[in-house]
């Protein structure tokens, strides 16, 4: 499943008047895909000028990207159960701030 089908499956279970949480990961995982494309765009331009690139140090920044992008779907479905949850004294929720 792919990140942007899990965000429009827990906003649908989010309540309507909260579900600008999903919006804001939605702009967030729209905004570090620009910035992937941005850094693959300089690493092209490094290379067509005769720079060396080094792989490893390419597959840590795809494999922390794709971290951060995991971590912001695991915060909203936290998110999101707490929501569900709301009023169960049984839940012990995520975020002790509450979620509103």
């Amino acid at each position: 499943m792919t990140t942007t089908t899990r965000v429009q499956e827990l906003k649908s279970l989010l309540p309507r008047e909260h579900q600008g949480i999903s919006h804001f990961v939605e702009h967030a995982l729209e905004s570090i895909d620009q910035f992937v494309e941005q850094h693959r765009q300089f690493v092209a331009a490094q290379a067509l000028y005769g720079e060396r690139i080094n792989g490893k140090e390419e597959v840590l920044f795809r494999e922390t990207i794709s971290d951060i992008k995991k971590q912001l779907v695991v915060t909203l479905e936290k998110t999101v159960e707490d929501f569900v949850h709301k009023g169960d004294k049984h839940w012990s929720n995520h975020f002790k701030d509450g979620v509103e």
